[in-house]
């Protein structure tokens, strides 16, 4: 909850303009990322990040942001 409340909006928060940078641009944001969910979920540095993500029921940076982009497309092409 304290995930989904506090960091998952910041991430959500314009990821359709910044998700387009360079993953050099991004590799800090997603460190980040990774050891928030570590923290959270008591992990060591060696569990491995899809599982991290997958125990927390969300996905990684690149693929949310292409998330948000089909999501934004589909709501365009249903309201047309």
């Amino acid at each position: 909850m304290i995930y989904f409340a506090f960091v998952h909006p910041h991430l959500l928060y314009g990821i359709e303009v910044y998700g387009n940078t360079t993953s050099n641009h991004l590799s800090k944001l997603i460190i980040l990322n990774n050891k928030l969910l570590r923290i959270l979920q008591n992990k060591s540095i060696k569990a491995h990040n899809s599982e991290l993500y997958k125990e927390h029921c969300t996905i990684p940076l690149h693929l949310l942001h292409q998330y948000q982009i089909l999501s934004c497309k589909y709501i365009s092409v249903c309201i047309s």
